[in-house]
């Protein structure tokens, strides 16, 4: 089977690389090993944070790949089941996900971008989401979630015109964390995953679980009614060995050492 995606193991940091030259273009075996590379990760107890990248220094990933759509493929229906590109896996996954955006990220590479958690990109990078001139929408994540990250006119305008998306644009709106030089995207972005990795790992996926089921409440309703939700991972960090370490190593000035459980 070819390897189109890379899965590379850096201490607790999982490196996720989409590998289908020229343009990384996403299709149905993609998107099953994509579904692997993260399910594993999220499996994987000795993982805390992952980087997903694109090989090469043009593209990210350039989108759902025409050739397979001509031939009457529904991207929402045959990629396996983990969906498009894997986010339905990604979507319930608590460990943090950085995409190192290394070039031109197109249609479904931008969906995969908009799913991560902490964005980084390079000056070549560029965003479209060219699918209403193609015959159908972005419906793997983009039209569900521009418009709750950027105005909505701002949004709408991009979705319904297609028009490019400029990095500084993304950078502005707070789309993005940071513009690097390609030179330090990796290093960069392999930095950002370890100094996650420093803190419990418990508290980091407790993180993630209640932002996540809490983003669609109110103030008020997010800071009464935690309780009354189903927190498996907020449960067992509030149990866990490591609620006492860290209070423990930091009043007797040590680096905490975490169980992760």
């Amino acid at each position: 089977m070819e390897t189109l995606v890379k899965s590379t193991r850096l201490g607790k940091i999982n490196i996720i690389t989409l590998n289908r030259p020229k343009a990384n273009a996403i299709n149905i075996a993609m998107s099953e090993q994509l579904t692997a590379a993260f399910k594993a990760f999220r499996e994987d107890d000795g993982l805390v944070a992952a980087i997903v990248t694109g090989a090469g220094d043009k593209f990210f990933c350039g989108g759902w790949d025409m050739n397979e759509a001509a031939s009457g493929v529904k991207d929402n229906e045959e990629h396996g089941a983990g969906g498009f590109a894997g986010l339905q896996e990604l979507l319930n996954c608590n460990k943090p996900i950085i995409a190192a955006l290394n070039g031109l990220t197109v249609g479904g590479g931008w969906e995969i971008a908009l799913a991560c958690d902490l964005v980084l990109a390079t000056p070549n990078t560029r965003f479209w989401f060219p699918e209403v001139q193609r015959g159908f929408i972005a419906d793997a994540g983009g039209v569900q979630r521009l418009p709750r990250m950027l105005p909505k006119r701002i949004a709408m305008e991009i979705l319904l015109t297609g028009r490019w998306f400029e990095v500084a644009e993304a950078e502005r709106w707070g789309m993005i964390n940071a513009i690097v030089d390609s030179a330090e995207l990796m290093p960069r972005a392999i930095a950002l995953a370890e100094k996650i990795a420093e803190g419990a790992p418990l508290s980091v996926q407790a993180t993630k679980e209640v932002v996540r089921a809490t983003e669609v409440m109110t103030d008020r309703e997010a800071l009464t009614g935690l309780a009354g939700l189903d927190l498996p991972v907020h449960k067992r960090m509030m149990a866990s060995s490591d609620f006492i370490e860290g209070p423990t190593a930091f009043t007797e000035g040590r680096a905490p050492v975490w169980a992760g459980r």
